[in-house]
Order: C-alpha cells, then sequence, then structure tokens
C-alpha cells in the first residue's frame, strides 16, 4: 500500500514538473513571437522612412498587449503602412501572416533625434560656462522651437544672459561670448598688418555674429566680427 502511494505522488510530481515545463516552453515561444513581430515592424518603417542629413533616426514599437496570442508563421509575417501614416510621428503598421487570416495593428514610434547640449544644473545669469556645466543629449528635432547648439564646445566660455533651468537646451540668445559692456581687443588688418586696440562691446553677440564695438582711442562705433570672450576682427 505504501509503495502505491509513492508511486502515485511521484506520477503528481511528474506530472505537475512537465506541465510547468510545457508552460514555460509556450510563453518563452510567445515572447519570442512578440519580439519577432516588434522588429520587423521596426525594420519595415526605417526602410519607408529616410532620416535627415543633420538627424538620425528614432524606431521603436510599442508593447504588444500580453493578452494578444501570436500564432507562428511559416510562411514569414508581411508588414505594411499607408503613406499617410508614415509621415506621422506615430506610425500605425499592420502585421499579418500570408499563409492565414490573422493579421495585428501595431504603433511604432518614429523620431527625428539631433544632438543637443543642454545644461546639467540650473544656471545663474553671467556664469561663464565650462564643461561641467553642460551636456551632450539626443533629442527630438520636432520638439525643439529654437535653434540649439550640436557640440559642447561651441559653448564653453560664453556666459549666461539669465536663469537656465537644469536640463534646458542651450539656445543662443541665453548666451553671449562678448557681453555688452566688456572691453575686448580690436583686430584689423591693413595692408597686410594687423593692428590692435582696445574696444567696449555696444551689443551682445556670439562667435561669428557681427556686433557693434567702440574703438577706445577714436570713440567711433564699428562693426566687428565676434571670434572670442576677448577678440573681435574689423574687416577693413
Amino acid at each position: 500500500m505504501k509503495k502505491f502511494r509513492d508511486l502515485n505522488q511521484i506520477t503528481k510530481f511528474i506530472f505537475i514538473t512537465g506541465a510547468l515545463l510545457c508552460g514555460q516552453v509556450v510563453a518563452d515561444e510567445t515572447d519570442n513571437l512578440r519580439t519577432q513581430v516588434s522588429t520587423i515592424a521596426e525594420d519595415y518603417v526605417r526602410t519607408q522612412i529616410s532620416a535627415q542629413a543633420d538627424s538620425q533616426l528614432s524606431v521603436q514599437a510599442m508593447p504588444i498587449d500580453e493578452r494578444i496570442q501570436i500564432p507562428a508563421c511559416d510562411g514569414g509575417y508581411q508588414a505594411s503602412a499607408s503613406s499617410n501614416s508614415l509621415q506621422q510621428s506615430n506610425v500605425t503598421v499592420r502585421i499579418n501572416c500570408a499563409m492565414s487570416d490573422w493579421y495585428l495593428y501595431l504603433m511604432v514610434k518614429v523620431a527625428q533625434t539631433i544632438p543637443v547640449v543642454i545644461a546639467s544644473n540650473a544656471l545663474s545669469p553671467n556664469v561663464p560656462l565650462t564643461s561641467s556645466d553642460v551636456q551632450q543629449v539626443e533629442m527630438d528635432k520636432n520638439t525643439l522651437r529654437n535653434s540649439t547648439f550640436a557640440d559642447i564646445t561651441e559653448v564653453i566660455g560664453a556666459r549666461t544672459k539669465r536663469r537656465i533651468r537644469a536640463y534646458q537646451p542651450i539656445t543662443p540668445e541665453l548666451l553671449c561670448f562678448v557681453c555688452k559692456g566688456d572691453i575686448v581687443t580690436i583686430h584689423a588688418d591693413i595692408g597686410g598688418i594687423e593692428i590692435k586696440t582696445s574696444g567696449t562691446a555696444m551689443q551682445d553677440g556670439n562667435i561669428g555674429e557681427q556686433i557693434q564695438v567702440k574703438n577706445t582711442r577714436s570713440e567711433r562705433n564699428v562693426f566687428a566680427t565676434v571670434q572670442s570672450p576677448s577678440d573681435v576682427r574689423v574687416n577693413l
């Protein structure tokens, strides 16, 4: 009688273990099919949309509802989307199995990302920027309303004109490499000879911008191009 009970317990153990293993295999297969379908949708969108010259294409399929059962498809899944949907930031992709009537609509998020310099922490006005004050991140181009800087080296040495929030994108109007009232060195080439004189900035300016500068010696205003936080150049 004891042997019968022991045999019965062993049989029950084998049955439960087998059921658990079978359930795990089914779960793994379902996860594999979800991953496969998501990858097909993302790859399809990438082939249909080209990234702009100054940006990178970011594509991510939204999670598939766990209640949805995805059947295996021997003939392979096919992806499609309307031309109108492909122009949106959320693309609706239809995944179907050619061997059956099964299909699924999957949402794929698309973004054109560009490198953007942002503040690493809150910055007060009139602070010279250092590498520890800023960082570079990828941001969706469509969310940016103003011109931004792509490289950290473009802003190092500039001063803040107003308070900047932590993680706020750095835009040209927030900075001045030469600020109004700064004493600068005016450079000019005359007959192949470089002339230097002192001047006072009458306007804020960033690298490459032209501002008015008062020549200290002649007290005349001239237009000069900002070259650094302390130098401007006059083209004669």
